[in-house]
């Protein structure tokens, strides 16, 4: 098992996941005009470079294969195509903002439009968890997923607080999920090394 989890860095998911945690504020944030397009470019550079690695292992076409699991298979393909459409949704919306009125019923729905594929991340993983018949993978994800969901608890509260004493600006509260994207792939990392070191001679 200690190679199923190695091996799913060999796959496009985790890249995947880290890059668009890290891509999409940045690219929201200079959008909106908080974060100069300079900074952004500059800040882009790792989210481009987590993307060239995503590039080097769809090159391996058998993701069954690399996995060890035809859900893990599937998960990152579904993760994959959600993350891809939230990144294009959240860009859509943040541009067409400024183009509809102010209260046209169509502002909602173009608002709204990047929750979609958010709602579709947690339904892939939603979905693998019932998908995975392997008991070890199973429980390593939903590992993974608690220690995401931990980071976004911490992060949250922390800057809840500092936030409601005025020590630091408020921020936009759809964060989480890319936030929760990251921790997800931190997590598996986390495990992943964790395994190695199991797996290693004492």
């Amino acid at each position: 098992m200690t190679a199923h989890m190695q091996n799913l860095w060999q796959s496009p998911g985790p890249w995947f996941g880290l890059a668009t945690g890290l891509g999409a504020p940045i690219i929201a944030l200079a959008f909106a005009g908080v974060l100069p397009w300079g900074w952004a470019g500059a800040l882009l550079v790792v989210p481009a470079f987590l993307m060239i690695q995503m590039i080097r292992t769809i090159k391996n076409n058998d993701l069954p294969a690399v996995t060890g699991s035809p859900a893990i298979a599937r998960y990152t393909m579904r993760m994959m195509a959600a993350s891809f459409a939230y990144v294009i949704g959240l860009m859509i919306a943040i541009w067409l903002h400024g183009q509809l009125p102010a209260g046209s019923p169509l502002l909602y729905a173009v608002t709204l439009l990047p929750t979609v594929p958010a709602l579709g991340m947690i339904w892939a993983m939603f979905r693998y968890l019932l998908d995975e018949t392997d008991e070890y993978l199973r429980h390593r994800a939903s590992l993974a997923s608690l220690i995401g969901l931990g980071i976004v608890l911490c992060l949250g509260t922390i800057w809840g607080f500092l936030e409601t004493f005025g020590l630091v600006p408020n921020i936009f509260a759809w964060w989480v999920v890319p936030a929760w994207a990251m921790g997800l792939a931190i997590g598996q990392g986390i495990l992943a090394r964790q395994d190695t070191r199991a797996g290693e001679p004492s």
